[in-house]
């Protein structure tokens, strides 16, 4: 089996000799997954009123990683909630797709289970009709017997402007063709795990689990009806229509969708560090003045900064690895099957049970699509198959441009120095198979 390391090398070096569109994807051991960034005199800052830093940690505590476009002014797609499905169960009810729109109306129904308000309807109309969206792919190494390797894994999530379990950011929804299991930002970096319900009403909580299958690189999954049956046997995941409606029917997708909330206090706002980015503030101590400069990544030449030879890799917001790469053995791909793994634990439920939604913020999605790779690394074929499927879903978007592009907007807004003074404080603190109903159908709101 290929390292992490060795298969981000040859995944960026895909990247780079292909060139085109291509080369707009790079390993990101680190991805921004942000609801809201700020911007100083026009100009992006890494700095925001909901900044999420994401992770994708194998089960041992191995760093995994998404490919996706760069993280500063980031590719994005706008959507309706109305065209993004979502698998759900309420109330016991059948696992099936509804809308997001539907979710966000009725979520006190859907997180019940999690402790939420059951009347809580986190739905705004104006601001649901864009929600920015945004697609990354991974190759997840397996190993295990022919047909059956697997790894499990799961997200972490680190929001700067959290700080107190209490009061937390957002509510996030991870959701995959197994379900969607509720949860929220926390002061630390917080796992999210899926969730199962049993029948004395205890949330267990479960690995994610990466499966290879027949079914290759790029596209959706159309499972036959006797795959699916299998699949079901053994509690594994099944393709459904999950996402926009141009991702078909997938079983390889792990959606984390972040609803805003309305919070008690105004939060801390991110700040860079290091590496190839100075800090954005300097606060000279009894003056109470503030020198602030936009940190920007727009002009960096990334073919100066990497060679045919190198990986120039963003493992942290202040971008502090660079690593040989070396030839290796191209191995055999094939689209993951993502299902729940083994449990982790039981957990008491949401902290914040009364939630609120942000008056003024739109929701964001982050869809991963995972592929697993087995006795080397991705082939070029492969690589370029993963990102042109990703290409082809930013096509299908109502609006597709950059973070800095004005299309964008709506999830920029520009940065106060008091948004900025409170930084130092966050900074210091560092079950059975369900069938789906109706997997075939995209939702109506």
């Amino acid at each position: 089996m290929a390292s992490v390391q060795g298969i981000m090398d040859s995944i960026n070096s895909v990247c780079r000799s292909k060139g085109g569109h291509y080369g707009g994807y790079r390993c990101q051991v680190v991805s921004w997954d942000d609801v809201s960034r700020g911007t100083v005199g026009g100009t992006l800052s890494c700095w925001g009123s909901n900044i999420t830093d994401t992770y994708l940690k194998s089960k041992s505590g191995a760093s995994l990683f998404t490919v996706r476009s760069d993280n500063w002014n980031e590719k994005l797609g706008v959507v309706r909630a109305e065209d993004v499905a979502v698998v759900a169960g309420s109330g016991g009810g059948p696992l099936q797709p509804v809308t997001l729109r539907t979710v966000l109306q009725q979520l006190g129904q859907f997180g019940s289970y999690a402790g939420l308000d059951s009347s809580a309807d986190l739905s705004n109309p104006e601001l649901d009709a864009k929600c920015s969206i945004r697609f990354q792919t991974t190759f997840i190494p397996v190993d295990g017997p022919d047909g059956c390797g697997k790894l499990e894994f799961a997200t972490e999530a680190y929001n700067y402007n959290t700080m107190d379990d209490a009061d937390p950011r957002n509510l996030v929804l991870l959701c995959t063709s197994q379900g969607m299991a509720v949860q929220q930002d926390g002061r630390g970096t917080k796992k999210l795990f899926h969730h199962a319900v049993d029948d004395s009403g205890v949330i267990h909580r479960y690995w994610l689990e990466a499966e290879e299958s027949r079914h290759h690189v790029g596209g959706e999954q159309r499972e036959t009806a006797e795959e699916r049956a299998v699949a079901l046997a053994r509690g594994k995941a099944t393709s459904s229509v999950i996402g926009t409606r141009a991702m078909g029917q997938r079983f390889n997708v792990l959606m984390t969708i972040q609803v805003p909330l309305q919070q008690s206090r105004r939060p801390p706002q991110r700040k860079c560090w290091g590496g190839l980015m100075q800090p954005l503030i300097g606060l000279t101590s009894g003056s109470g003045q503030v020198a602030m400069e936009a940190c920007s990544a727009s002009d960096l030449d990334w073919e100066l900064l990497e060679d045919e030879e190198d990986t120039f890799c963003v493992s942290e917001r202040d971008r502090d690895c660079c690593r040989q790469s070396r030839r290796k053995v191209p191995g055999h791909s094939s689209a993951a099957r993502v299902s729940r793994g083994s449990e982790h634990d039981t957990w008491s439920g949401l902290t914040a049970k009364s939630a609120k939604r942000n008056p003024s913020e739109h929701v964001t999605i982050t869809v991963v699509i995972y592929n697993a790779v087995k006795g080397g690394v991705p082939s070029a074929g492969d690589v370029m198959a993963a990102i042109d499927d990703l290409e082809s879903l930013y096509r299908a978007c109502a609006e597709t441009g950059k973070l800095a592009d004005s299309t964008f907007d709506f999830m920029k807004e520009p940065l106060k120095v008091d948004d900025m003074m409170d930084i130092s404080a966050k900074l210091a603190f560092q079950p059975p198979s369900v069938a789906v109903v109706g997997f075939d159908t995209f939702p109506t709101a």
